[in-house]
This record gives structure tokens, C-alpha cells and sequence, in this order.
């Protein structure tokens, strides 16, 4: 007994190493046995049965070990973990380290060139061929049908922060000259569509020094700048008096960074500013469950509405991407009612939901305001057009 004893401690480095080798595996059967597969995961290859086949395994069988590695999962979340503390990086390109602390959603995709989120809102952006004849298109038939609405095209954050965006990127991103600007500076572009559409983008860099549009760890915009932009749009679309009703009152918190799901083992977070709607009086309501009266609410999930008893009696109708949801309650001190539809599903929705959504949202013209709201990203790159293309009101038959 002695003689294994002293054997296995001559030999126990080697012993150790086999085991942490060895470990792996044995997850990887634990795993295997008695479980369904996982359909994200790459199988496990049949048995080569011709020259083809045997050429292949080589590849597919890394595929399968890959994925289904034991501890896999805990390797990468280590692995993210040191990257980032220490270099700064991201195990995906659609997320960027920025300057003076600040990350930046870099692209939409991993399949996309490196900072394609970026430079597409800066100033070597070019909208799509479709952006121009789309937007006509969608003010013509707004107006055809006796509606008015108004265009917030939202500068994100590269734009409105180009001292932060990676040093390479500085000089295109401080540029007044982007994909939006040149599209409101087109010829093509009708007036009718030109002259109700707003982008606040030297607006919201002075902003910014006084108060947070982006924090710095999101890609989405929420802070108490975004009350700024609300008293903007609405002196600007609508000359509407600044002065009624009380100011909202806000809540700060710390809220996990709105990307986090692109990588695992990074904690990113910022602090935020909203409107306390209890607070400032206001029966505020997230979520399908909020409009009971149609039921595109439910499949479209991200909506909202707002109700200020001590607002005027008018009501906003806010059809936008995801970046309406968060500056939706900052519009309540100004309005009775604040309707907030996000377009994000709107593909999902049959034709009868889509005819009975456009009854509820176009009722009661007189007393309600349209405002339409896409970041730079979305309104210049056919977000705007898929979301809305469908919801467009019809016209009005004209008396004989």
C-alpha cells in the first residue's frame, strides 16, 4: 500500500493533468446520455460511408466537440472575462470599446463589416436607394387621409458622442454631415415630408453636456435629456406652450447594460434617469396588457401608455422603433394621453389584426397628435419603411 502511495505522489502532476483533460469529456457524456439534443448545437456526424463523407467528418466532428465541450459554457464566460478586463475587447464584433468609458453597439450583425452600426450614422453614411421614395410615399398617404404627422429621426449615440467612438472613427463620427442630413437636403425628397421632420442632432450634442441622452454602457437612449428632446419636438412640430403642468418628477437607478445579451461573462451597467410616474401623478402601463381594445397589442409587445389627469386634454399617438419606449412617459406632462407603439413585430400581425390596429391608432384625428419616431439607424436603412409601410391609413374618398 505503501508502494502505490509513494507511486501515485511520483506521479500525481501527471495524474492531475489527465483528470482536467479528462473532466471535460466526462461532462460532455453526463450531458449526452438521457438528454434530447439541442437544435442550436452541431450533431454529432453519422458514420462516413463514402469519400465525401470521410472528407467532411474532420469539420463536423470538430463542430460537435466545440459545441458540445464539457464546461463549455463556463470556458467562454472566463474567457470573455479576461479579454475585456484586460484588453478591453469582446468575443463579438457587434460590440466596441469606446473612449472615456463609453461602449458602443459597433454592428447589427457578425456577418457585417466591423463598425457597421457606426459609420452607416456618421458622416460616410448613405441612406438606402428606397429611404427617399418611402418617406413621399408615407407623408402622401398620411396627408391623403386628413392625418398630420411628424417625423424624430433620434441621432444615436456614435453621432452625438464622436469625441468617445474609437479614435479612428472621431473625425468621420464629429462630422455635421450624415446619411439624415443629406436626405433632408435632397431635392427628390418632397416638401411635405422635408418640412415635418426633425433631426435634432446639433440639439442633442449641446444637450449632452448637461444631461444624459445615452449612458454609457447602452445602445438605446434614456436619461433625463430625453426631456430636453421631448420639449424639443414639440415646440418644433407643433408650437405647443412649454409652461403647462408641473415638471415629472425622476428616479435614479443602476440598470444592466440593454446589449449584455450579445456576450456572456461581462457585467456592464450604467446609471439611468426616468420619469417617476407614480410620483409625478401619472398611471403609466408597459406591455400588451395595456390596451385591451386591440389585440395587434399583444403580438406587437412593446407598447405603452400614459395617463396625466392634469395634463392638457389632447392626445400623443407615438408609432416608432425601440427607441420610442423610453422617452414615451416624458411626453405625459404635455399630453392627457400618451399612446406608444413599437413596430418592432409588426410583421407578425394578420391583415384583419393590422385593419383593426389602424382603426384604433387613427381614431379621433382632431384631437390627437402623430409623432413618428426611428433612430438614424432604422429610418434611413428600411426599419422605418418595413415597420410602417403596412400601417399606412387609407385615403380619404374625396366628396363629390
Amino acid at each position: 500500500m505503501t508502494t502505490i502511495l509513494a507511486h501515485l505522489r511520483r506521479h500525481s502532476a501527471k495524474i492531475s493533468i489527465v483528470a482536467l483533460l479528462a473532466l471535460p469529456a466526462l461532462l460532455s457524456l453526463q450531458r449526452a446520455i438521457g438528454n434530447a439534443p439541442d437544435p442550436n448545437l452541431a450533431p454529432l456526424p453519422p458514420r462516413p460511408q463514402s469519400l465525401a463523407d470521410w472528407t467532411a467528418a474532420p469539420s463536423k466532428l470538430s463542430a460537435w466537440v466545440d459545441d458540445h465541450f464539457g464546461g463549455r459554457r463556463n470556458f467562454i464566460r472566463v474567457g470573455t472575462f479576461v479579454r475585456f478586463h484586460l484588453f478591453k475587447e469582446f468575443p463579438t464584433i457587434q460590440m466596441a470599446a469606446g473612449q472615456h468609458g463609453r461602449y458602443f453597439l459597433a454592428a447589427h450583425g457578425t456577418n457585417v463589416a466591423r463598425y457597421q452600426a457606426i459609420t452607416t450614422v456618421c458622416g460616410k453614411g448613405v441612406a438606402n436607394a428606397t429611404t427617399i421614395p418611402y418617406l413621399n410615399r408615407m407623408f402622401g398617404a398620411f396627408h391623403a387621409a386628413g392625418l398630420q404627422p411628424k417625423l424624430l429621426v433620434v441621432p444615436s449615440a456614435p453621432a452625438v458622442h464622436p469625441e468617445d467612438v474609437p479614435p479612428a472613427l472621431v473625425a468621420e463620427c464629429s462630422s455635421e454631415r450624415t446619411a439624415v442630413t443629406t436626405v433632408l437636403a435632397a431635392p427628390e425628397l418632397a416638401r411635405e415630408a422635408s418640412a415635418n421632420m426633425f433631426y435634432p442632432l446639433k440639439e442633442m450634442r449641446e444637450i449632452k453636456k448637461s444631461a444624459t441622452l445615452f449612458p454609457d454602457t447602452w445602445f438605446h437612449w434614456t436619461g433625463a435629456g430625453l426631456d430636453q428632446v421631448a420639449r424639443l419636438s414639440l415646440t418644433r412640430f407643433w408650437q405647443r406652450p412649454l409652461d403647462q403642468g408641473p415638471a415629472l418628477a425622476t428616479r435614479r437607478h443602476v440598470a444592466g447594460s440593454d446589449v449584455s445579451h450579445l456576450f456572456d461573462g461581462i457585467t456592464l451597467s450604467s446609471e439611468i434617469v426616468e420619469p417617476d410616474l407614480e410620483a409625478s401623478g401619472i398611471k403609466g402601463c408597459f406591455g400588451g396588457e395595456c390596451f385591451p381594445e386591440v389585440a395587434a397589442a399583444r403580438i406587437l409587445q412593446d407598447v405603452s401608455r400614459f395617463d396625466n389627469p392634469r395634463a392638457p386634454a389632447r392626445r400623443l399617438l407615438i408609432v416608432s422603433d425601440s427607441f420610442g419606449v423610453k422617452i414615451a412617459p416624458w411626453y405625459a406632462r404635455y399630453y392627457r394621453q400618451v399612446e406608444h407603439m413599437a413596430t418592432n413585430r409588426v410583421d407578425q400581425l394578420s391583415a384583419p389584426q393590422m385593419a383593426e390596429l389602424k382603426t384604433f391608432l387613427y381614431r379621433d384625428p382632431a384631437q390627437t397628435d402623430i409623432l413618428i419616431l426611428y433612430h438614424d439607424g432604422g429610418a434611413m436603412y428600411d426599419t422605418l419603411r418595413l415597420g410602417t409601410e403596412n400601417m399606412l391609413p387609407a385615403a380619404v374618398p374625396k366628396q363629390g
